[in-house]
């Protein structure tokens, strides 16, 4: 087979087996999408005629309303007067299609239809119902009010109106379909339809579910209808929409469809006969060239060929491959000097790395043994000699001791972080969580005005497993940072609770919360979102490994409310029979 066939073929055949599925599958899914559409429609019907009922039976009651209450119609029932009574019914205001209704005070009906004993006595207890009454082949609307003076029960007025084929036929526009009016056992009362239709198409949708669109067969035809329930027993309004009718434009779309692959069918053989003869011969030469060119022999000569856009191909694959075989000479080259580059950055990174480390490590020694050691060491000496001179003050030696405590806690931490190698026992291994909460905010108090609270709740009976030094540490860490964070003053809540075998001490602060984006590095060494002034990031971090160490746990979240953070310590409990021992 030659190139030029190949090409109309494979035009011929992409065409017929793009098309043709494609149109069996739009063809079908036209119809179904029709359908569909219909069915959906038709399903809200009911709705509308429910819409529709309220609607007019709120209209009724309240011209009901305006008759009963009437001047000249309380008027004439009070005089007795049956005749005046009547001729001011039919002068009160009402709709264009509602005739009056009035029964007297003996149960008598003076016009329209006589409401039942039932509904009279309902009306008379205050109520002011809309019904649906069927008689003589007729559904029809009724709504009465009571007619009372000075508590004086003077009998009942209202409208009534029919469902006929006027109601029917707007029905029918308001939903573009055929509408049936059913009364009792199905009876059609009004319709929009007539004849042998109307007979089989109740008699097919006789059990339909009520407001869902179904498909039926009546009369030889394919409908979709609905039914949508007035009053049970009573009456109900059939909609129906006939399929044959909705579908009738998709034969039409089939013939435009068919013509239009016809054109393009035959329109594509043509312009595929022209371009196929234009490049099958000069594409032939080219290919010959390239075979050769993929055999590795970059030299091998090329035809000239007449066709302009072929020639320049050509020329493009001579510059091509001219091209290439320099550029793989280039990258060989280049090759060779990347990997020697690539190994040198390698250990250029290395020790970067390194002495990045190493120089944190001495920055952060260097300011512990000199920012801390010393320093506490004077200042102890100095509330040392405090303590000795205010020997009578109790009050002032508490505070001494406390700050001597303190002292010492941060001289053995700097202990530790100077000899990470080497941790230093912590004595015992539980103690009572209320207790050091107690001592923590003693100290947090210490030189705080006013305007910070520090509120403790929970059990006091509990233990914790872990040293109380520890856990004073992890507090005083806590505490010391929610201070910061609520800068003015605030109200700083500590809740310790027991659940179970585990302890939960939870600490919160009223400051601005944690940045989200910084809740997953909170605990990580040197992170901290203070200046270099006020700390270098290990607080958390200490806290987070001293609570771990115990086998517990320590996270952070913001409050419920968006006001503060949360800090939650989870801990083992210590059993009451251990603890006594």
């Amino acid at each position: 087979m030659t190139l030029g066939r190949a090409l109309i073929g494979l035009v011929v055949a992409v065409l017929l087996a793009g098309s043709v599925p494609v149109g069996l599958a739009l063809d079908h899914r036209l119809a179904a999408a029709l359908e569909e559409k219909a069915a959906e429609d038709l399903s809200l019907a009911p709705r509308v005629l429910a819409d529709r009922f309220d609607a007019s039976a709120s209209m009724q009651m309240m011209h009901a309303k305006d008759v009963a209450q009437s001047p000249a119609v309380i008027e004439a029932l009070l005089k007795d007067d049956a005749e005046a009574a009547r001729a001011a019914v039919e002068e009160a205001p009402r709709g264009l299609l509602e005739t009056p209704v009035l029964v007297d005070a003996q149960g008598v009906s003076r016009m329209g239809p006589r409401p039942s004993d039932a509904l009279l006595e309902a009306t008379r207890s205050g109520a002011m119902p809309v019904v649906l009454l069927a008689e003589e082949g007729v559904v029809r609307v009724l709504a009465i009010a009571p007619i009372e003076s000075d508590g004086r029960w003077l009998g009942a007025a209202g409208v009534v109106s029919a469902l006929d084929d006027t109601e029917a036929a707007t029905l029918a526009g308001l939903t573009r379909s055929d509408v049936v009016v059913l009364g009792p056992r199905d009876v059609p009362v009004a319709s929009t339809l007539s004849g042998e239709a109307l007979s089989a198409l109740v008699a097919a949708a006789r059990d339909l579910p009520d407001s869902q669109a179904t498909r039926v067969v009546a009369a030889g035809r394919r409908w979709l209808a609905a039914r949508g329930t007035l009053s049970e027993g009573t009456a109900s309004i059939l909609f129906a929409r006939d399929l044959d009718r909705e579908l009738a434009v998709v034969p039409d779309l089939r013939r435009v469809a068919l013509v239009s692959m016809g054109l393009a069918l035959g329109f594509a053989l043509l312009l595929g006969t022209l371009v196929a003869g234009r490049l099958a011969r000069p594409v032939r030469a080219l290919a010959t060239a390239a075979d050769r060119f993929a055999a590795g022999d970059l030299g091998a000569p090329l035809e000239r060929s007449g066709v302009s856009e072929v020639l320049h191909v050509a020329d493009a694959f001579d510059v091509m491959r001219q091209r290439l075989a320099a550029r793989m000479r280039e990258l060989e080259e280049a090759n060779h000097a990347l990997e020697d580059r690539q190994e040198r950055l390698a250990l250029l990174q290395s020790e970067v790395l390194q002495r990045d480390r190493l120089s944190a490590a001495g920055r952060l020694l260097t300011q512990l043994a000199h920012e801390i050691r010393n320093p506490v060491a004077s200042v102890r000496n100095c509330l040392e000699l405090l303590r000795r001179r205010v020997r009578d003050d109790a009050e002032a030696r508490e505070v001494a001791d406390l700050a001597i405590d303190e002292l010492l806690r941060m001289h053995e931490l700097a202990e530790q972080m100077m000899d990470l190698n080497r941790p230093r026992g912590l004595g015992a291994t539980e103690c009572d969580p209320m207790e050091v909460a107690r001592q923590v905010a003693a100290l947090a108090q210490v030189g705080a005005d006013d305007a910070l609270q520090i509120r403790l709740e929970g059990s006091t009976r509990a233990r914790a497993a872990i040293a109380p030094e520890a856990l004073k540490q992890v507090l005083v860490n806590l505490v010391q940072n929610g201070r910061e964070a609520m800068g003015e003053g605030g109200v700083l809540d500590v809740r310790i609770e027991e659940r179970g075998d585990r302890i939960l001490i939870t600490v919160l602060d009223t400051g601005p919360g944690i940045d989200e984006t910084e809740l997953p590095r909170i605990f990580d060494p040197f992170f901290t979102t203070k200046t270099s002034v006020q700390g270098v990031g290990l607080g958390l971090f200490t806290a987070e490994g001293l609570v771990r160490g115990a086998g517990g746990r320590l996270t952070a979240a913001n409050r419920d409310d968006a006001h503060g953070a949360r800090f939650e310590i989870e801990l083992q409990a210590v059993p009451a029979t251990v603890a006594a021992s």
